[in-house]
């Protein structure tokens, strides 16, 4: 997802969402939402692709979704590990560094929704919106502000916006359920038993109003489409337990 700044650039933002074991209320919609943010970066990278091979540096879409894995929508690490494969570039630094930074020769934005429009959606379907690794974004303080403004409940700790802002600090892994060399396992990163304090204090009224509507929902219409939103996401955890729903990662 993007964040648009008052001059009219974009900078790319990550927003985690937090749900019950009963998943996300008003399920259908988030799906369409996460269906138009995949579309958004199939065309993205399809455009970089586009854009590379103007460049007179060849390289296939075969390869770049060969890489981002089955049923994964590719990103701008994925089109620089092809770079690297190809034999573009000596290594992931150097793809960014020349063609893939943001307004780069080959960088492309796609059609993907603004940040806030996604912390609206997490907070409104019972889920706990979280910035992820403000330190890597060039605005910190105005990105922080607005979609606090949207909802935004946590931060990936930065201590003095997250103060500044009254957010709960958190921190993770950045597993991405890939399994591949190089990534950490989930729940590899151990957090202080006060800050799991803090999330849950802020995520336990969430996730109970969003469990009594889906509850609410199935008595209202004992449906068979119904039970499944209640059953669903128990069969999407991993082997640690983890449930595996994420939005706008890039």
């Amino acid at each position: 997802m993007f964040h648009r700044g008052e001059s009219g650039s974009e900078e790319p933002v990550h927003v985690l969402a937090y749900y019950s074991s009963c998943g996300p209320t008003r399920c259908e919609e988030l799906e369409k939402f996460l269906a138009n943010i995949r579309d958004g970066r199939y065309l993205r990278a399809k455009n970089m692709v586009l854009k590379l091979n103007n460049l007179k540096l060849p390289l296939k879409w075969e390869h770049v979704a060969k890489i981002a894995g089955k049923g994964v929508a590719p990103g701008r690490l994925h089109v620089a590990r092809a770079m690297v494969e190809a034999g573009h570039v000596e290594n992931l630094r150097q793809a960014f560094a020349r063609y893939l930074y943001d307004g780069g020769p080959a960088y492309s934005t796609g059609s993907e929704p603004q940040a806030e429009e996604a912390v609206k959606l997490i907070c409104e379907t019972g889920g706990v919106a979280v910035l992820a690794h403000p330190w890597a974004l060039k605005n910190p303080v105005t990105i922080v502000r607005r979609l606090k403004d949207a909802g935004l409940h946590g931060i990936e700790t930065y201590n003095d916006l997250a103060d500044d802002y009254g957010l709960v600090k958190l921190g993770g892994s950045d597993y991405h359920g890939r399994g591949g060399q190089g990534e950490s396992d989930l729940g590899s990163v151990n957090l202080p038993v006060l800050a799991v304090h803090d999330f849950l204090k802020v995520a336990r009224p969430i996730w109970c109003n969003a469990i009594r509507n889906i509850l609410e929902s199935y008595i209202k219409e004992p449906s068979d489409m119904n039970l499944e939103q209640i059953t669903r996401f128990a069969r999407n955890r991993n082997s640690k337990g983890g449930l595996l729903w994420g939005v706008g990662r890039t």
